[in-house]
C-alpha cells in the first residue's frame, strides 16, 4: 500500500507447499513441483511493469503487501480494456500471509488478449491498481498429413507459460465423432519450461484414416483450464514396415493400412532383388485390426539372401501398394580364440540383433567324438540388440581341443535361423 515500507520476504504456501516467495524488491520466486510433490525448479520473475502474460498461463496472481491486520476484505475488480467494463469481475482476495492478500485473474472469464486492468480495494477503499498485457505466445506444430505406416505422429506446443502445471491434448478422429476420445484427456510430456508434446498412436484410434483432431488445453495450479490451440492432421493408408534390419532378425513384417472392410483376401508376393523373381513367394496376409493386414517374410524361404526384398500387395486381386526392405548382415559376434580349462568357461556374445528376436540359442559341442556332448544353451538378452551366453567346460567333460558354437535366432512366430558360428580352442 502507498506509504507502507516492507523490509521482509514473504513466503506464500498453498496446501502446505511453498508456492511463491515475494522478495523485498517485490520480485517473486515461483516454485514448481511434479505430481509427487518433488521440487522441479525455482523460477525468478520480475514484478516490474509492464506485466506481459501468455494466454497459455490460464490465470495470473496479483499480490498486495502491507494490508493492515484488521482489514476484513480485499477485492481486485478486473476487466479487459476492450469494450470497457462489460466483463468486469470483482475478484475476492485471499489472505495468504500476514499483511499479504492475493487475487487470481482467470483469463477465460474475460475473453481474449489485450490490456487487462485491475483496481484494488481494501475494505471498500481504493488503494492501488495495475494493468497487464495478455499476448498469444502459443505455436502449435504438427504434420499436415501422415501415413498409418508411420504408426504415430507428434503434436508440439511452444510458448506455454512457465506457471502452467499441465497441458492436455484431447484427440479423436472425424469418423464416428468422438467415439475414440480418450478420457481423461491425455497429458502431454513437458520438454522444457515452455514446450510440451504428445504422441498420437494410430492403434488407439482403430487405425482409422481421415482427419484426426487434437485440441490443446493448459491448466494452472488451481485446476482452471484454457483452450490454447488445436490442429488437424490428415491420415492416409498405405504400405509400411521396417526400413532396414540384420539377417539375424529371422523375419520381418510388412503391413497394409486403410484396407476397405469388404476386402476378403490380401496377398503379399515377395522376392529378392538378386536374380529377380526366382524366389517369389505369395504370402497370404492376416487381418490384425481395423483395415490393417500383415504378412511375415521369412528369410530362409528366400535363401537367406542379403540385399533388397521387394513386396507387392494385392487386395482381392487389385494392386494396393508396394514395400521394399533392405536386409544386411552386420551383426558382431565376439568369442575368445583360445581359453584354458582353468577358466571354467568362455563367453560368446552377439550385437546388432533386431528387436523382433525373442530367443537366441547357442548349441555347442567339442570336436572329440563329434556331437556326443551337444548342449543347447539359451542366450541371455543384455539389451535390445545384444545377447550373450556362457559355455561351461564341465558340461563337456572338461575336454580340451576345439569347441564349436553355433548361433540360432528365433522370432515371435516360431521361425528360426542359424546366423553365425564360432570355434574356440580350449587348452590345458
Amino acid at each position: 500500500m502507498a506509504g507502507t515500507v516492507q523490509k521482509q520476504n514473504v513466503f506464500v504456501y498453498n496446501r502446505g507447499r511453498l508456492e511463491t516467495e515475494i522478495l523485498q524488491d517485490n520480485s517473486m520466486i515461483q516454485y514448481t513441483y511434479d505430481s509427487n510433490g518433488n521440487l522441479l525448479k525455482r523460477t525468478k520473475e520480475s514484478s516490474l511493469a509492464p506485466y506481459i502474460i501468455s494466454t497459455a498461463a490460464v490465470s495470473y496472481d496479483i499480490y498486495l503487501k502491507g494490508v493492515p491486520n484488521n482489514a476484513q476484505s480485499v477485492h481486485f475488480p478486473t476487466w479487459r480494456e476492450q469494450n470497457g467494463q462489460d466483463d468486469i469481475e470483482w475478484i475476492v482476495g485471499e489472505k495468504v500471509a500476514s499483511g499479504v492478500w492475493k487475487g487470481t485473474v482467470v483469463l477465460s472469464r474475460h475473453g481474449g488478449t489485450g490490456s487487462y486492468i485491475t483496481h484494488i480495494y481494501v475494505d471498500s477503499k481504493a488503494v492501488s491498481g495495475l494493468s497487464a498485457q495478455i499476448q498469444d505466445t502459443v505455436k502449435v506444430t504438427a504434420p499436415s498429413s501422415v501415413s498409418l505406416a508411420d504408426t504415430f505422429y507428434e503434436v508440439n506446443v511452444e510458448g506455454v507459460a512457465r506457471t502452467v502445471s499441465e497441458v492436455r491434448f484431447p484427440s479423436w478422429t472425424q469418423n464416428n465423432g468422438q467415439d475414440d476420445l480418450v478420457n481423461p484427456w491425455i497429458m502431454g510430456e513437458k520438454i522444457n519450461d515452455t514446450t510440451w508434446k504428445i504422441r498420437i498412436p494410430f492403434a488407439e484410434h482403430n487405425f482409422e484414416t481421415g482427419n484426426y483432431f487434437t485440441h490443446i488445453y493448459s491448466f494452472d495450479r488451481y485446476g482452471a483450464l484454457n483452450g490454447i490451440g488445436g490442429t488437424t492432421v490428415q491420415v492416409k493408408g498405405g504400405a509400411g514396415g521396417s526400413k532396414e534390419t540384420d539377417i539375424s532378425g529371422v523375419s520381418y513384417d510388412v503391413f497394409i493400412y486403410g484396407v476397405e472392410p469388404t476386402v476378403q483376401k490380401v496377398q503379399f508376393p515377395t522376392w529378392t532383388a538378386y536374380r529377380d523373381q526366382d524366389d517369389i513367394e505369395w504370402i497370404d496376409g492376416v487381418r490384425i485390426g481395423n483395415g490393417v493386414w500383415r504378412a511375415t517374410v521369412v528369410y530362409s524361404k528366400h535363401n537367406s539372401e542379403i540385399g533388397p526384398y521387394i513386396t507387392h500387395i494385392y487386395g482381392d486381386g487389385n494392386f494396393m501398394g508396394a514395400w521394399t526392405f533392405k536386409v544386411t548382415n552386420s551383426q558382431n559376434v565376439k568369442a575368445p580364440g583360445t581359453a584354458k580349462i582353468s577358466d571354467r568357461y568362455y563367453e560368446v556374445s552377439i550385437e546388432g540383433v533386431p528387436a523382433n528376436v525373442t530367443r537366441l540359442e547357442f548349441p555347442t559341442w567339442t570336436n572329440n567324438k563329434g556331437q556326443d556332448d551337444l548342449n543347447w544353451y539359451q542366450g541371455e538378452r543384455e539389451s535390445t540388440s545384444k545377447w550373450k551366453v556362457r559355455i561351461p567346460f564341465a558340461n563337456h567333460g572338461n575336454e580340451t581341443g576345439i569347441y564349436t558354437t553355433h548361433l540360432y535366432a528365433s522370432d515371435g512366430y516360431g521361425n528360426s535361423l542359424m546366423v553365425s558360428g564360432v570355434t574356440v580352442e580350449v587348452q590345458q
